[in-house]
């Protein structure tokens, strides 16, 4: 017999508790998320029986829905009997409360929303851990903690209802600005500018049509006619054929930006790399809404001072996590902002040397008066911002770098960058411990130099014996030729073949690049390792290694198969196809194993990592506004 059949015959056993702690049927198929034997149930309950019916410790079922999360059947439950929303459990808590105290956003947005129709206000629900005496209302900080848990857990579109819904919860206090800072997403792939958008297709799409439509011509008869004469027909023959040039070039741009960004929107269905890529742009959107909405309520709000006193914690903390959205919203705001310093006396640039923020270091350092004085600043210790560059990056910044040189490298860089800033007598400046920023640098990375030159000579002795195996082999391969040769002339008997030819070139670009990349790691096993020598040189000889390693691998099966071609599959066309796809696998491992390390070590040695060109075309914050400040 069916459960509808047994409901059937008697409608009271819906209302009676079935287990230890009271609960109902309803109770019960709330919590394991049954949902449509929930709605099964709804014809043999009433409207009063949702609010009424209690487990031993007060809970409806509702209260059972915001404590697993099951958003659906709340729905259910709320459309059933509203009045459910605000029944108290034996300890004072709503269902509400509860979907808070466990934390299931989507359940909790639904809550709120209801609560929000059903007329009663937010600052009514209690909140948890904090005396009724509070100098803020219980339901205010409740909604604060939400909205800052929301945004820890990078829940950006449910931050962003909350705030539209609730305004004054971002501008209770700095708590939701200071989440934003920790956790705003870094965008280190580079996602706003390999992920397109439809606003970048339509912006690209009306410059090409501006293109196609430029009034050259028209624009010089219209002020420039003369009447008739040979300079101005060679003028109009020059605009006619610049327009045939801007239209042709339109016809030619238009389809191709089209078929890139519908290619873009296809792979990225298909492709893991594209989809998470589109992701992380999203998520760099969601967040920038966010971040304009909270600082859109707290510009909202009265301050005395110059900056508003919300703005100074995050700043700070966004320069130390290289946050440079938030940085670049906030000094767009309130520019007076630039003077916020921390307990220990640090500004935002000594803070983003310390942490290694380039991102907000290219923002801030070259801002007129402000340059000045960053060239001078001391701390307690009277070290200067070059002693903060000499010491060791935190952990979380060095592993995001790989191995030991690029680590070091990178802390090089930060050195070098920082001693264009300073003026020169403070390169060789002491502190109070009698300490130059070139002594504070060398007992702090003591370790990473050894770690590095470890590194790199556990590195070269491994490629190098690689580099040996693989000038052997093609060594061998050059004097033996396929297939032999003529007894009489002493010409190989395949000279004639393209597969010869292709196995010659091949076998002499695998033996010279092997031969090359075996100098190379010979040249770094006797290397000096000294500090200077990880900023470029050891960096460059390990790439100029492992390029010409990985060369020298590719030329050497392409002229392995070569020669299996011409020895064992002559005139037999079909066997190429075999023969390159299996070549194509040990090529495959070998390159997807070191092309990660060669775009880091090019990337590290020979992209630019500070300047005003990196502060980013998109920021918003104009340094101009700075000056005017400063009165510079």
């Amino acid at each position: 017999m069916g459960a509808d059949s047994i409901l059937k015959e008697n409608n009271d056993l819906v209302r009676e508790a079935i287990s230890s702690d009271g609960s109902t049927i309803l109770h019960i198929a709330v919590g394991i998320g049954n949902n449509d034997f929930v709605k099964n149930l709804f014809s043999y309950i009433t409207e009063e029986d949702v609010s009424a019916t209690r487990s031993s410790d007060g809970s409806t079922a509702l209260h059972i829905a915001a404590i697993v999360g099951n958003t659906y059947a709340a729905d259910l439950l709320h459309k059933k009997n509203k009045h459910c929303l605000r029944i108290k459990d034996k300890k004072g808590k709503e269902p509400l409360h509860k979907a808070y105290e466990n934390m299931h956003l989507d359940t909790i947005g639904y809550l709120l929303k209801a609560v929000d129709e059903y007329g009663k206000t937010m600052l009514r629900f209690y909140s948890i851990g904090t005396s009724v005496q509070s100098h803020l209302h219980p339901g205010v900080e409740i909604g604060v903690d939400l909205l800052v848990n929301a945004i820890s857990a990078k829940q950006y579109n449910f931050a962003s209802d909350l705030i539209q819904k609730f305004p004054k919860f971002a501008s209770k206090n700095d708590d939701v600005l200071m989440a934003i800072a920790k956790t705003f997403p870094s965008g280190d792939y580079g996602e706003t500018h390999i992920s397109p958008s439809w606003k970048h297709l339509w912006e690209g799409i009306c410059i090409i049509a501006e293109l196609m439509s430029l009034p050259i011509l028209r624009g010089f008869l219209m002020d420039e006619w003369n009447g008739i004469s040979v300079s101005n027909v060679m003028k109009i023959v020059i605009c006619l054929l610049f327009d045939a040039f801007l239209f042709l070039l339109g016809l030619i741009l238009l389809p191709s930006v089209v078929l890139l960004y519908l290619m873009w929107w296809m792979s990225r269905l298909i492709v893991e790399p594209f989809t998470h890529i589109q992701k992380n742009k999203e998520e760099m959107d969601e967040a920038e809404k966010v971040l304009e909405l909270v600082c859109d309520e707290i510009d909202k709000l009265e301050f005395t001072g110059t900056h508003h006193p919300y703005y100074t914690r995050p700043i700070l903390e966004a320069a130390c996590q290289n946050a440079h959205k938030v940085v670049d919203e906030i000094l767009y705001r309130s520019p007076e902002a630039i003077l916020s310093t921390d307990q220990s006396g640090y500004d935002i640039i000594q803070l983003a040397v310390i942490h290694r923020s380039e991102r907000i270091y290219n923002l801030i350092y070259d801002i007129g008066e402000r340059k000045n004085l960053y060239r001078t600043i001391v701390d307690s210790s009277k070290n200067n911002i070059l002693h903060l560059a000499g010491r060791l990056a935190p952990s979380s910044k060095l592993n995001k770098i790989t191995g030991a040189l690029l680590q070091l490298q990178r802390e090089l860089q930060w050195r070098e960058e920082v001693k264009k800033v300073v003026f020169p007598t403070y390169i060789t400046q002491e502190n109070i411990f009698k300490e130059t920023p070139g002594m504070v640098f060398t007992r702090e990375h003591e370790k990473l130099v050894k770690d590095g030159e470890s590194w790199m000579k556990t590195t070269a002795e491994s490629s190098s014996i690689t580099a040996a195996l693989i000038t052997t082999i093609v060594f061998a391969a050059a004097i033996t030729v396929p297939g032999g040769s003529n007894q009489d002339t002493g010409m190989p008997v395949f000279s004639r073949e393209i597969a010869f030819i292709i196995f010659a070139v091949s076998d002499a670009i695998s033996l010279f690049a092997s031969s090359t990349a075996l100098l190379v790691f010979l040249s770094i096993l006797t290397a000096r390792f000294s500090e200077k020598d990880f900023l470029v040189s050891l960096p460059r000889r390990l790439l100029i290694g492992i390029c010409s390693l990985l060369l020298s691998a590719i030329s050497m099966m392409i002229a392995f198969s070569s020669t299996l071609f011409l020895v064992f599959c002559h005139q037999k066309l079909w066997m190429l196809a075999p023969i390159c796809g299996l070549s194509l696998i040990p090529i495959s491992f070998f390159v997807a194993l070191q092309l990660p390390l060669i775009v880091d070590l090019f990337q590290s040695t020979y992209r630019r990592k500070f300047g005003p060109r990196r502060r980013g075309k998109r920021a918003r914050f104009n340094p101009d506004n700075i000056r005017l400040f400063f009165g510079n």
